[in-house]
């Protein structure tokens, strides 16, 4: 489903930019009344802010973590924990070393605290289960959310240890920033605190680039080959003059694609 609203809107959107230059339809208030009236403040000025000049899709992010993206920013913190404080260990240490994870978030995000799941979908949306598998294999990789507890036991009492509440001052850094802050008490007596604004791969804080990009892409399908073509496809996009031939010819290549990340990246 989320894939296809967003397909689903952006034709939207395309069809009523043209139904109105066609002079077709006009501006009944349905906005004004559903997002306004209904459902809290409509700012129509906002809709044109910046139009022209100010090119959303600039403020993207790309997520590299198979997760949901709110657990992001928490893994990131995770992964630096494990390669600045516990990279010499491995991973019957790490979860020996760990007394306390304790994950400060914003209030989308907060709700996303089970330290238990049944299925890959509920790892997914589950900030302990992202936390401990970071720690633990330096990665948040698609396969792994089908773990059972049977099958690693490490994984769910390491996020058993992973505690998640909401801190009202970040909450406040919202919609600009999705700050989240991880504190670690280690076995050891010291206590780390590590925090972000964004997860990474944010263009507003650590974005990927041309060159990181496809790097990351391979490593996660496994197969560079793949990227390469795709990359290669979107390039021609901008000269061709019917998008069709080369989009049906990804067809084969976006279902093996969508099968290795098993729709969760």
């Amino acid at each position: 489903v989320r894939d296809a609203w967003m397909g689903a809107a952006a034709v939207s959107g395309l069809a009523a930019a043209r139904l109105a230059a066609a002079g077709v339809v006009r501006n009944t208030g349905t906005a004004a009344l559903s997002l306004g009236t209904l459902l809290g403040a409509f700012d129509a000025d906002a809709l044109t802010e910046g139009l022209g000049d100010d090119w959303q899709i600039l403020h993207n992010y790309f997520k590299r973590h198979a997760s949901c993206s709110y657990t992001h920013p928490a893994a990131d913190l995770a992964l630096q924990l494990r390669h600045q404080h516990l990279g010499a260990l491995t991973n019957a240490q790490i979860g020996a070393a760990v007394a306390e994870l304790r994950v400060d978030t914003h209030a989308l995000a907060a709700p996303l605290n089970r330290t238990g799941w049944d299925n890959g979908l509920g790892a997914m949306f589950s900030i302990p289960y992202a936390v401990a598998t970071a720690l633990l294999d330096g990665v948040v990789a698609p396969a792994t959310a089908d773990a059972t507890g049977a099958d690693r036991p490490d994984l769910f009492a390491l996020a058993g240890k992973v505690s998640v509440a909401e801190d009202p001052e970040l909450t406040r850094r919202l919609p600009h920033e999705r700050a989240t802050r991880l504190t670690a008490v280690l076995v050891d007596g010291r206590r780390v605190e590590l925090d972000a604004p964004h997860p990474v791969g944010d263009s507003d804080h650590h974005p990927f680039t041309a060159r990181t990009l496809p790097a990351m892409l391979g490593a996660l399908l496994g197969d560079p080959a793949t990227v390469d073509r795709l990359r290669s496809t979107v390039d021609d996009l901008f000269t061709t003059d019917d998008v069709g031939p080369s989009l049906r010819a990804l067809a084969p290549l976006t279902t093996r694609t969508a099968a290795v990340l098993g729709g969760s990246a």
